[in-house]
């Protein structure tokens, strides 16, 4: 009878692992119930009417994102049609805002060497910014750079969503804190009404970070030394990538120039020897 009791025993396992699974369940459904339920329901009634009265205030919104090397401060963007998504009203778990960020007219601009092309093209995908790229091609095929073309439009997107089994809420962010996502993990009792004014604040611009990030003077100042090395970095990667381009299309030219005076050259040898023929 070993077979039927091996049988029994498996059984009994997987009875106890549902029981388990069940027991968790209602675990999380009454932590969601008890705390998690009356926070999101405050969300719910604070960012719906946040996002209705946008779409009739309509206010002039105009954020910056680092979309073209080019320009030191960032391509301008218009910010509009406010969207608000929710799964349940009485008991949410997720609420969605979203919003477009639209491009007044496109933007061409050239990027040099292989590298700098790739990773801008990393970028623009990263914040999910609709673009064209034309690369430039040398014999081998290889990339001597390219012309991006800026299109849009680009969507902002805030998700709030409640976690029971993280015990949680999750704020992900979408093309906010000048960087394509970040996501916050909240206890229950910290997304309380100033957090979710600074939320509001945070879509429109107001605010440049969910949380206030409260720096130290020695760690300010090492921020800022450290910034400013990578300005320079950047500053001298230009430079680099310009002398680049430069000699590319000296070689270019100078190339053209050898290939003419050879047909130059060539035509005038064959009229000589023509003219010395006909003696």
């Amino acid at each position: 009878m070993g077979l039927l009791d091996d049988l029994k025993l498996e059984v009994q396992k997987i009875r106890a692992e549902e029981l388990e699974r069940n027991a968790e369940f209602e675990s999380q459904e009454k932590f969601y119930d008890e705390y998690l339920k009356p926070v999101m329901v405050r969300t719910y009634g604070y960012l719906s009417e946040i996002v209705g009265n946008l779409n009739i205030v309509v206010p002039d919104i105009h954020p910056s994102y680092p979309l073209n090397p080019s320009l030191k401060h960032g391509v301008t963007l218009n910010q509009a049609n406010y969207e608000f998504h929710f799964d349940n009203r009485k008991s949410p778990r997720q609420i969605d805002i979203l919003c477009t960020c639209i491009l007044d007219q496109p933007q061409e601009f050239h990027v040099a060497t292989e590298e700098a092309v790739v990773k801008h093209a990393d970028l623009l995908k990263s914040y999910k910014f609709h673009y064209h790229q034309r690369n430039r091609l040398d014999k081998l095929h290889n990339i001597r750079g390219a012309t991006f073309i800026l299109e849009g439009p680009m969507n902002v997107h805030i998700r709030v969503f409640a976690h029971a089994a993280d015990k949680c809420i999750y704020i992900d962010l979408r093309n906010l804190e000048n960087q394509p996502f970040k996501r916050y993990k909240f206890s229950p009792d910290k997304v309380d009404d100033e957090l979710l004014e600074r939320l509001a604040r945070l879509l429109i611009r107001e605010e440049s970070t969910l949380v206030e990030v409260k720096v130290c003077d020695n760690v300010r100042d090492e921020l800022r030394r450290r910034l400013e090395l990578e300005k320079c970095r950047d500053e001298e990667d230009l430079a680099e990538a310009y002398a680049h381009m430069e000699a590319e299309r000296l070689a270019e030219k100078n190339a053209k120039l050898i290939n003419r005076t050879k047909r130059a050259v060539a035509e005038g040898v064959g009229q000589v020897l023509k003219a010395f023929s006909k003696r």
